[in-house]
């Protein structure tokens, strides 16, 4: 967003949290003068809230024109139509009141999803290591079918598997979701108590998963929701599309790449082994 648009100005915004993952203060801490980088001391800043303690602190940038001093820091800002702003970064949140909290920062790509004409439809490939339970602890697998274009209307079809650790196929289904819906899949909810048992380890009760993906008609955000109700914890993760790192800069080889995993993986779950 920099980037794209250098003449802009930006307030820049700082959000401290404990150890245990509760906001303490969100304070504005400076401005970014267009076309100009700027150095921020965050150690400097948070030690005067949590002193010799491990904790998250993030920064924010928003440009200064949407910014107005006659607002609260903690109220929503609404975007004009008309700007071009085809990335946006934006952070997703989950917590349980008095207790801990999670978030993971998101980057709307350009022209995601956008289905504009002449352009090749989106398709999605994902993968984590994140799911896990046990008798304190649920996850939770949200999937997000968001456009950048407002007339966007295509309904994402996703399937999806869950492996144990061993490498044994123990579920597969499919989904959909609607434009701009969310889909939450809840792992306790999904699988047969005989998988769970049979995944948990002796020495710490949990049971662990690996999850896999693909959607050939969308492009998906997706995120992991790990709770645990009775320690009013909670932590959130997302994968981020194999094609952003590990996949070749040429778009063209990226899809090539991509269309042939998902097709593997078609061929992989369609045959017979998942409970």
């Amino acid at each position: 967003m920099v980037t794209r648009h250098l003449s802009e100005q930006y307030d820049v915004f700082l959000t401290t949290y404990s150890p245990e993952g509760v906001q303490i203060e969100r304070s504005r801490i400076g401005t970014i003068a267009p076309e100009r980088r700027k150095f921020f001391e965050i150690s400097e800043l948070t030690n005067t809230l949590v002193k010799d303690q491990d904790h998250l602190a993030v920064i924010h940038r928003v440009p200064s024109r949407l910014v107005s001093p006659d607002k609260n820091i903690e109220d929503e800002l609404e975007i004009p139509d008309g700007y071009d702003y085809s990335l946006f970064r934006s952070l997703v949140e989950y917590s349980y009141p008095g207790g801990g909290n999670g978030s993971v920062i998101y980057e709307t790509p350009p022209e995601f999803n956008s289905g504009r004409t002449g352009q090749k439809s989106s398709n999605s490939l994902t993968f984590t290591c994140q799911t896990i339970l046990s008798d304190y602890l649920d996850s939770h697998l949200i999937i997000i079918n968001h456009s950048i274009n407002h007339s966007y209307r295509n309904i994402a079809e996703y399937t999806f598997a869950l492996h144990s650790l061993s490498g044994e196929r123990v579920f597969v289904d499919k989904t959909t979701i609607g434009p701009f819906g969310i889909r939450v899949l809840n792992l306790r909810n999904l699988l047969p108590n005989k998988v769970i048992e049979n995944a948990k380890d002796p020495k710490d009760g949990l049971s662990s998963f690996t999850f896999m993906g693909y959607s050939d008609n969308a492009a998906l955000l997706f995120m992991v929701v790990n709770t645990a109700p009775s320690l009013k914890s909670v932590a959130v993760e997302h994968t981020h599309p194999p094609q952003t790192y590990l996949l070749p800069g040429d778009m063209e080889k990226q899809r090539s790449v991509k269309v042939t995993a998902i097709n593997k993986w078609k061929a992989i779950l369609s045959s017979k082994g998942a409970y």
